[in-house]
């Protein structure tokens, strides 16, 4: 990841981060077998998906509906995201 420009983050070692331009970030959160992308930039997105299906065996699972035990709704007309647990 460092090779791709991205930089751990010092409070949780789990996340990565690269800044793409003004206001424009791509997250790589990773934890045991699980990994989120997200970002602004969906095409930055696709980008990342093919390098790390380059290098690792994975799935593309599409859009998070569920994570760590963790539930998500996302509300785009009101620009929300929710996490849920039971």
């Amino acid at each position: 990841m460092f090779e791709s420009g991205f930089h751990r983050s010092i409070k949780d070692a789990c996340i990565y981060f690269k800044k793409l331009g003004n206001y424009c970030w791509v997250y790589l959160l990773l934890y045991v077998k699980y990994m989120l992308i997200a970002s602004k930039d969906k095409e930055e997105i696709n980008k990342l998906k093919l390098k790390l299906k380059a290098e690792f065996e994975m799935k593309d699972l599409g859009e998070a509906k569920k994570i760590l035990d963790m539930e998500t709704e996302r509300d785009r007309k009101h620009f929300e995201l929710k996490l849920t647990q039971k």
